[in-house]
């Protein structure tokens, strides 16, 4: 029993003794901020540094000795299994991936398509540190970090990113901005500072006490007034009540925003709550924190197509839609995977149906970038090359979901608890989403899900999610996979779904309906004397081009009768069957001939009784002459002569005919430009398919291009500034040993294997009358101050037998100097040529001779 208690103290305690690992990734540029930062970072801390760095394969990273110059700390390349110890910065070697396991590195061959090194490492470092983890990104290209950076902010850790103002390429650190899931947004030597800041601020939220024998959420908090207070001001603002959200994950969220702000007690931030919207906004953003990525376990996903989606797609009737939802859908990349699923099964099974997924969230933020369904490259890791291929679009660097899955797709803002859910649902998507809520939650969703499925229903649960307490309502299909069948007809006790709020409907009366139509349409008194006017007018019509009627005139009730069914304006819909004929021939030779046409004594049945009249069919010109494809139909009772057009006495049968022959023609002018249409869009059709798939082969081999070029600059970027800083110390020595000989009365000069000149010290040129311009010429040819020395033979003897000569020599001038000639060693050890040195023996022959021996 004891060991059981001592148990989780004993892990908390390893946990408090391991040291706080910021993780550092860093690119292109990088190496100009990670200098800044560690000339800023106290070499006792207490803290281990892990940086990763897009580093080439083929050349040595000098990383390890240009930092050590920049920090009293240890620098060294990470080997695999190597423990992190404090005070220690550890280097990714070359070619490699590293992961954290435990307290130690461990190294790995690069996987995926991509080279994302900085993201597995951030990953690796959430699992194992959750909430004590700490992710920094600096300068560099493309979006390297940005998935991990995610999965820190889920485990509840600490996101900085380099200001992109102080960095050299902005691509990294702007990725991880545009998340908004970055704390702290600051130039490296403020990083710096804020690291210490976190690591020595003591935990500002916990419990009573300790040993409490509550459960996590069951523990009594110190100031519950207060943080109750915070979810009130949190209700406010976006209508959500967080009560009954998890504790823990609440606290955690509020103690990150208190760092973040440095505020010290919870009243204090709670104030600070009350007279900032904008922090209420980042808090409540933070507690909605949604990390999710297509396919997310994949063979979760796998098993779900065939073992549920397979299923409910044989089953579904070809005219019943199939309806999913995806609840806490947070960026949509969930609700796209189960998109894809479907249309693959669909297209397998070669069937066709109509899947509605009902992608929903409380995150408005989230789903606006859902529905525009853009993605970064960095989902090239998560999804299939095949997949990719076929349900994304390469839009410069990101990837957008193609245009018949989004068409599946309805994103709302939808509250699970407090707004009516989906019904008849054939799936139930909720994946990671119980763990924030405490038990009495969880419990009101699975009422949710027993009411919203169709008994057979399927619920997918995340791994760390479970229906195992309702076995009665939501069998195991996949236990392991989270699947679950709905039994519709299963019960269990207190188990009721929570009442939902309907949004009240404003009942509008018939009066402000009127009185609303009066005040936007036309004047009372134009309508009183049009309606007058009219009762004097001959029954008549103006129509469009497309046949519907524009205005009524008179009374047209004889003429005109609106058909049964669904609603419509369309003239030869309305008019009077024994007019049809004659209508339709008229308004046909109106607009063919451009003239008017009037038919005469046409017998028509109305309804009044059987009547003769003459039907007028006219174009109405426009002011300025041109016509506008509007027809005047006038019903004339009382006929006066025509003036203009064509008058002919209707006969049915000669109608009929030239109607029929009008038809024919208008059917054969069809079926001929359809036939030359059908034939262009043939060949442009095939030619824009040769054409879709050269640029398709064209788009993949240049974005493998583009993927690899980015990557090889990187390194070779990283490459050249190592270089770059190397070359800097390599003058700075050059320039202090050039100091150091002119400044000694010591003379040196350089000659290689065949006694050229290859250097020379301006002491010694005094003496060997040289100048600059004698670089690379014989030593033989030049005088010196030694007549009695034989110098080159004595080159030679060295070159030879590699043993240095030293003796005392004296100049014509008759001081004495010390001769030493030594063989030239490489660090290889290789002999190239000679050094030969000349000291000044600080006097003449005779003063030598005459000093005092021992």
């Amino acid at each position: 029993m004891n060991n059981t208690a001592e148990k989780p103290a004993q892990n908390a305690q390893s946990i408090s003794k391991e040291p706080l690992i910021i993780g550092i990734g860093a690119s292109a540029g990088g190496l100009e901020a990670l200098q800044q930062f560690f000339d800023y970072m106290p070499p006792n801390s207490g803290l281990s540094f892990v940086v990763i760095q897009h580093l080439s394969p083929d050349y040595k990273s000098l990383m390890a000795d240009i930092l050590s110059k920049h920090t009293e700390m240890s620098v060294c390349q990470a080997e695999d299994g190597i423990g992190v110890e404090a005070d220690t910065v550890y280097l990714i070697p070359p070619k490699k991936y590293m992961s954290l396991q435990g307290n130690r590195l461990q190294l790995y061959d690069a996987v995926g398509t991509l080279n994302h090194p900085i993201d597995a490492f951030f990953v690796s470092l959430a699992e194992e540190r959750k909430e004590r983890s700490i992710a920094v990104v600096l300068s560099g290209t493309g979006s390297d970090g940005t998935n991990g950076v995610k999965a820190v902010k889920e485990h509840g850790g600490l996101v900085i990113a380099q200001d992109p103002d102080s960095a050299k390429f902005d691509g990294m650190p702007r990725s991880v901005i545009n998340t908004g899931l970055a704390d702290f947004v600051l130039s490296p030597e403020e990083i710096a500072e804020e690291i210490l800041n976190f690591s020595t601020t003591p935990v500002l939220l916990r419990p009573l006490r300790s040993d409490s024998p509550f459960s996590d959420e069951d523990t009594p908090f110190s100031e519950e007034e207060t943080l109750s207070h915070i979810y009130t001001i949190l209700k406010n603002a976006s209508g959500i009540d967080f009560t009954y959200y998890k504790r823990s994950t609440i606290l955690r969220r509020i103690e990150r925003r208190m760092l973040v702000t440095h505020t010290s007690t919870l009243a204090e931030f709670a104030r600070l709550l009350g007279d900032s919207p904008e922090e209420v906004s980042v808090l409540t953003r933070e507690i909605f924190i949604g990390v999710t990525n297509f396919f997310r376990d994949p063979a979760f996903f796998e098993k779900l197509k065939y073992n549920a989606i397979y299923k409910i797609v044989e089953q579904a009737k070809e005219n019943e839609p199939i309806r999913v939802w995806s609840a806490g859908c947070s960026t949509g990349e969930e609700a796209y995977s189960i998109a894809i699923l479907f249309q693959e099964v669909m297209e397998e099974l070669q069937v066709k149906r109509d899947v509605k997924i009902f992608a929903t969230d409380v995150d408005s933020r989230a789903l606006e970038q859902a529905g525009r369904g853009i993605y970064s490259e960095n989902i090239i890791d998560d999804i299939t090359p095949d997949r990719l291929a076929r349900y994304f679009l390469k839009v410069g660097d990101q990837y957008q979901v193609s245009k018949e899955l989004r068409r599946m797709i309805v994103f709302a803002t939808h509250n699970m608890f407090s707004d009516p859910p989906f019904g008849k649902l054939d799936l139930i998507c909720c994946r990671n989403v119980m763990i924030y809520f405490q038990p009495v939650m969880r419990r009101g969703l699975f009422a949710i899900f027993h009411q919203a499925l169709k008994t057979g229903g399927i619920l997918f649960l995340g791994k760390s999610e479970t229906a195992g307490e309702y076995v009665n309502l939501f069998k195991p299909v996949c236990s392991t996979e989270k699947i679950y069948v709905h039994k519709a007809e299963g019960k269990v006790e207190d188990l009721a779904p929570p009442t939902f709020n309907i949004p009240n409907i404003q009942n509008l009366s018939l009066k402000n309906i009127h009185a609303g139509i009066t005040q936007s349409g036309e004047p009372t008194d134009e309508r009183r004397y049009t309606r007058f006017l009219e009762r004097y007018l001959p029954a008549s019509v103006i129509i469009r081009g497309d046949d519907t009627v524009l205005h009524f005139f008179g009374n047209y009730n004889d003429y005109l009768t609106l058909a049964p069914g669904k609603a419509t304006l369309n003239f030869f819909q309305m008019v009077n069957k024994d007019l049809s004929l004659a209508a339709s021939t008229a308004v046909s030779r109106c607009r063919a001939e451009h003239t008017a046409i009037t038919y005469t004594k046409i017998p028509v049945d109305t309804p009044a009784g059987r009547k003769v009249i003459d039907l007028l069919v006219e174009s109405v010109p426009e002011e300025n002459g041109d016509e506008n494809e509007l027809l005047a139909i006038l019903f004339l009772d009382n006929p006066a002569p025509a003036e203009e057009g064509i008058v002919e006495k209707y006969d049915l049968n000669a109608t009929a005919a030239r109607r029929i022959s009008d038809l024919e023609r208008e059917y054969q002018e069809s079926q001929n430009d359809l036939r030359s249409t059908i034939q262009r869009l043939e060949a442009v059709n095939g030619e824009l398919q040769a054409a879709n798939e050269e640029l398709l082969t064209a788009n993949e081999e240049l974005q493998s291009s583009t993927e690899e070029l980015q990557s090889v600059n990187e390194e070779l970027y990283t490459v050249n500034t190592e270089h770059q800083v190397k070359l800097d110390e390599l003058t700075m020595m050059t320039n202090d040993l050039s100091n150091f000989l002119s400044s000694t009365m010591i003379g040196i000069l350089f000659v290689d294997s065949n006694l050229n000149i290859r250097k020379f010290t301006e002491y010694v040129g005094r003496e060997f009358q040289l100048m600059d311009h004698d670089v690379g010429r014989p030593i033989q040819i030049f005088a010196h101050s030694f007549p009695e020395e034989a110098i080159e033979k004595d080159c030679r003897t060295v070159l030879t037998d590699l043993i240095s000569i030293d003796r005392e020599v004296t100049a014509l001038n008759g001081r004495c100097y010390t001769l030493r000639i030594a063989p030239y060693r490489t660090t290889e050890n290789n002999i190239r040529g000679l050094v030969i040195t000349i000291i000044d023996s600080l006097g003449t022959g005779q003063e030598t001779r005459s000093l005092p021996k021992g």
